[in-house]
């Protein structure tokens, strides 16, 4: 099993050295991909002997993820965890997940905000189990974070789809593999005096609620996929 950790990452200057730092101490291999940061995003990283892919326009998320997927499996890895640069997600959550790719080595396995106490925004908080709703609904099976970019991609997984260059249809292409789920608890960080987070609760679930609805008339609205959505969920582990 070798684990590699993809961190996509936009005028992160103020958080990405710690978050890496903090990933290093694991022992797997860093993956930044600085996604045409204008704030020396990658001049904070670049003594720490990493892999950093560069983007020198911005292409948004899912293709940062994207390539840093091909990265880290060019090199051999077996399982990639992602992480978001700006350190809302805790590198010491990553041998839970670790341990929950050993127990079901098929698995999508998702991190759920929702199941641990924290500090959250009142209105990310509605905006995402909104999103939630609508992606399990086209999932058929009930998906407990689905904006949450602390995920573990199985390789075989990631070589199964065609992934897309927007993050917010990574959820639903995946869906048409319907990968096993696992779901690991934890604690979103919220850090003051470092920039605004590029997720706009309003603006972006609407965005995702239109795609998932029209792949869903697409499909006659699947309604099997509703009623298996709110009658079973991911494996919890760790829960």
């Amino acid at each position: 099993m070798k684990i590699a950790i993809v961190i996509p990452a936009l005028d992160e200057a103020l958080a990405i050295r710690e978050v890496v730092t903090d990933a290093l101490a694991l022992g797997h291999a860093i993956y930044v991909v600085d996604d045409g940061s204008r704030d020396g995003t990658a001049a904070a990283i670049a003594d720490l002997g990493i892999t950093v892919v560069r983007h020198e326009r911005n292409l948004g998320k899912g293709q940062s993820l994207k390539d840093g997927f091909a990265a880290a499996l060019a090199d051999g890895a077996t399982a990639v965890v992602t992480l978001d640069g700006d350190g809302q997600h805790a590198a010491a959550d990553v041998p839970r997940l670790v341990a929950a790719h050993v127990r079901s080595p098929a698995a999508l396995v998702l991190c759920a905000r929702t199941l641990r106490n924290g500090p959250r925004p009142a209105l990310r908080h509605f905006a995402n189990a909104f999103a939630d709703f609508w992606v399990s609904w086209a999932c058929g099976v009930r998906v407990l974070d689905s904006q949450c970019g602390q995920r573990l991609y199985p390789r075989a997984l990631i070589e199964s789809v065609a992934l897309p260059a927007r993050a917010a249809s990574i959820s639903t292409s995946l869906s048409k593999v319907k990968p096993p789920l696992a779901g690991v608890p934890i604690v979103a960080r919220y850090h003051a005096g470092r920039r605004p987070s590029h997720f706009r609760p309003v603006i972006d679930i609407l965005k995702i609620t239109r795609m998932v609805a029209w792949k869903l008339a697409r499909r006659g609205m699947f309604l099997g996929g509703l009623v298996r959505s709110r009658a079973r969920g991911p494996v919890l582990i760790d829960s």
